[in-house]
């Protein structure tokens, strides 16, 4: 039997909703198109109308270009009716024809040539069936690029409006033909009045406002400008005109002190612009003001700010997936980590108050060994203060006998000779007893020292998951956009930033035109996403193909390196490694204790046991202390290294120097030559050791230089000649070399292990 799959039935309620939705949107288009056909610009009536039929389809065109039609034959006359009729049935032919072929690349610009042909050829014909002159001509060529123009921002704002985009989620460009639809709609309803207070200005007042407030981060003054010169162009005076440019200007300057300032400084902008003009009008324009402020003000500030934060900064929100549960648990796990640690170190302090001082426990010790069996126990008491001088001799490494003891304990003790050997072994034993229990404290040390560089890795990985990547939301719009614009069939775009700061676009189409020239895709995405972006790696996906594009650094880095082992031995005590992640270079160098075989291992076992913990993704300092453990751990012998790491942003330039007993490096800046000599302990002394750090910033041509301790044997004023001289160039393993042989010169036979490093910071 056949089984048949059963679809629950909708809601009535849901179905009269979405009805009712539906019908407002198709006469929203209507009454939007209705209004545009009269917009009044330029002296002369501009068919704003034809721009949103050519921005809609199928429901939407048919409703839009009926408003249109209406409009023109109701509000206009003549050869304005034609202008505004013709064109629009021109239009909407053109995207039939388009939607029948199933040309889909380049839609929007043959739309709007189309719309700027159609609009210049209409016009042109009426305006030589009248009066033809050089000026109506260069109006009519003016009013269709207008039109044309308008296309982009109606098929933005016709975009949002499909895709119930929510106001949280615009990009600044969504904003901007979605804020330009609104003005034109003004200009088109700016003939109503009433009484003088025509409701146009006023709602041009209140976008003035709002557009300045929330675009402060952005260039409030530039958005409330441009927009108020906008509303300006609705038919006031030449006085009042640049009086909504001037408070648009003047309110996007003050949107920074807050909402009230904002709307106080408009409505009193608005009022000596009115006591200037000193005519009916401008006591309208300055009511008309005034009622915007008021309303603006009345808005809860919460609501604006959490507006402007969330759409004005860059589209981004954090991934949220069933990780975030994972990241608690991180967290109570590192939480509980290290509260062992904290427990073991309270223990041995606790033990430690508890144990009696060196001198007490060998005097007990005597006692017990020797008076205890003594029949004067009872009867004979030591002077205060008889074994000082014992204990201190004892203390200085000197063993004790009868004649150390005074006279007097001498004539009344019967067995000096055995107190005075006792003396002798309960110090001996007491002294292994100390060493046990300071490799035992020690051992205690480095296990809290274990628990606690555990507890912060798990803390930082709860960390990384809770930010986790950022979707940019706009960023995806973009280039979905543009991807069609080039002829692709998109299924799928993704551009996240994750926490390193790289931005990754990938696109899944259905294929991949033959017409289309990947570099040339490649430039437009980073025009229009504003991050130069590397060409697409091409990936075979379960529906068609994936384009991985990824963001390109801004900055290179060119480096140069050279050794040399102390008295030409076969292995060097230093080493170091150089490696870059996502969006980020680092340069680390380490110097053994010593010279030779020994050091070369500690050295390389700090290099390649710090690179690998950076390039698994835990942090710098967590890195370190994991390193000085094991170095701390790896044989009974004390092991020492130094670590000496650069860390540079290859989108920024911002580089940290990263010290741990680590010799000075030097640094040119403006032609000058720095130093970075920072005071810190290197790995493998202390079971606590930390970085310290020093910023700077690397530009085009700026060298920054890496030394072992070798090099500076003789000073390091030569050092700094020698790369002021070498000032960023194009040679940096030449230079390491030759500065390798100055240091040998200097320092003669007996020198040190030496390593140079020489990073060269070019702009890509």
């Amino acid at each position: 039997m056949e089984k048949t799959k059963v679809y629950p039935e909708r809601d009535s309620a849901e179905l009269l909703w979405e009805k009712g939705v539906k019908i407002l949107t198709m006469t929203g288009y209507f009454v939007s198109g209705f209004i545009l056909s009269g917009a009044g610009l330029l002296s002369l009536k501009t068919p704003f109308n034809i721009g949103l039929a050519a921005a809609c389809t199928g429901c939407e065109l048919i409703f839009a270009a009926l408003g249109g039609i209406l409009g023109a034959v109701l509000r206009l006359n003549g050869g304005e009716m034609l202008n505004a009729i013709i064109p629009q049935a021109g239009i909407c032919a053109v995207i039939f024809a388009l939607d029948k072929l199933g040309i889909y690349k380049k839609r929007r610009t043959v739309l709007t040539v189309s719309v700027f042909l159609l609009c210049l050829a209409c016009g042109t014909a009426v305006m030589f069936s009248e009066i033809p002159s050089l000026n109506e001509l260069v109006l009519t060529v003016c009013s269709s690029l207008l039109c044309a123009a308008s296309v982009t921002f109606y098929s933005g704002t016709v975009n949002c409006i499909k895709k119930k985009r929510s106001p949280y989620m615009l990009d600044n460009r969504s904003l901007v033909c979605i804020v330009a639809s609104l003005c034109t709609i003004l200009l088109g309803s700016s003939e109503i009045s009433l009484l003088g207070f025509r409701p146009a200005r006023f709602f041009g007042c209140f976008i003035i406002l709002t557009a300045s407030y929330l675009f402060s981060r952005s260039g409030g003054s530039i958005a409330g400008i441009a927009i108020g010169g906008c509303i300006a162009v609705s038919g006031t005076g030449v006085a009042l005109s640049i009086c909504y440019g001037i408070c648009g200007l003047l309110s996007g300057i003050f949107s920074r002190f807050g909402q009230i300032v904002c709307a106080l400084v408009f409505s009193v902008t608005a009022g000596i612009a009115a006591l200037i003009d000193g005519s009916g009008e401008g006591i309208a324009v300055f009511a008309e003001a005034a009622s915007a402020a008021v309303i603006f003000a009345a808005i809860p500030s919460a609501k604006l700010s959490r507006v402007r934060g969330n759409i004005l900064n860059p589209r981004a929100k954090r991934i949220s997936s069933e990780f975030g549960a994972a990241g608690e648990r991180l967290l109570e796990a590192s939480r509980a980590i290290g509260s062992v640690s904290e427990c073991v170190e309270k223990v041995s302090k606790g033990i430690e108050s508890l144990s009696p001082a060196n001198d007490e426990l060998i005097c007990m010790r005597v006692r017990e060994r020797v008076c205890a069996a003594c029949p004067l126990k009872n009867t004979f008491c030591p002077e205060e203060g008889e074994f000082s001088e014992i204990l201190k001799k004892l203390a200085n490494g000197e063993n004790v006998s009868a004649q150390d003891f005074s006279v007097n304990f001498n004539a009344k003790c019967p067995s000096v000779a055995r107190v005075a050997e006792s003396f002798n072994k309960a110090h001996a034993g007491t002294n292994a007893l100390n060493a046990m229990q300071a490799v035992s404290a020690r051992n205690r040390e480095l296990a809290c020292g274990q628990f606690d560089w555990i507890s912060r890795l798990l803390e930082e990985l709860s960390t990384e998951i809770g930010q986790g990547a950022q979707i940019l939301f706009g960023k995806e719009k973009t280039a979905a956009s543009v991807l069609s614009d080039n002829g692709f069939e998109v299924i799928s775009v993704s551009c996240v930033s994750p926490p390193s700061g790289a931005v990754r676009l990938t696109c899944i189409v259905k294929d991949i035109p033959a017409s289309t020239s990947l570099s040339r895709l490649t430039a437009e995405l980073s025009r229009e996403l504003e991050a130069e972006l590397l060409p697409p790696r091409i990936r075979e996906h379960k529906d068609g193909r994936e384009l991985v594009f990824q963001r390109k650094e801004l900055y290179n880095i060119r480096l140069g390196s050279a050794a040399a082992s102390c008295g030409g031995k076969k292995l060097c005590g230093d080493y170091f490694e150089c490696f870059r992640t996502d969006s980020k270079a680092y340069i680390i160098l380490s110097d053994g204790m010593g010279t030779g075989g020994r050091a070369a291992i500690d050295s390389a076992m700090t290099v390649e046991l710090f690179s690998r913990l950076i390039r698994a993704g835990i942090s710098l300092d967590t890195a370190l202390c994991i390193t000085n453990s094991a170095l701390s751990v790896k044989s009974e012998d004390e092991s020492l290294s130094t670590l000496d790491v650069a860390e540079i942003d290859l989108f920024t330039g911002n580089a940290v120097l990263l010290k741990a007993g680590a010799a000075p490096s030097f640094y040119t800046v403006s032609g000058k030559v720095k130093s970075v000599e920072i005071p810190s302990a290197p790995l493998g002394i202390l079971s606590k050791v930390k970085f310290s750090r020093y910023a700077l910033r690397l530009r085009a041509g700026d060298t920054l230089v890496m030394v072992s301790d070798g090099i500076l044997g003789c000073g390091s004023m030569w050092v700094k000649e020698e790369i002021r001289a070498f000032s960023g160039g194009p040679d940096a393993s030449a230079f390491s070399e030759n500065l390798i042989d100055s240091a040998k010169l200097k320092c003669g036979e007996n020198f040190d292990d030496m390593t140079v490093i020489t990073i060269v910071a070019e702009e890509v």
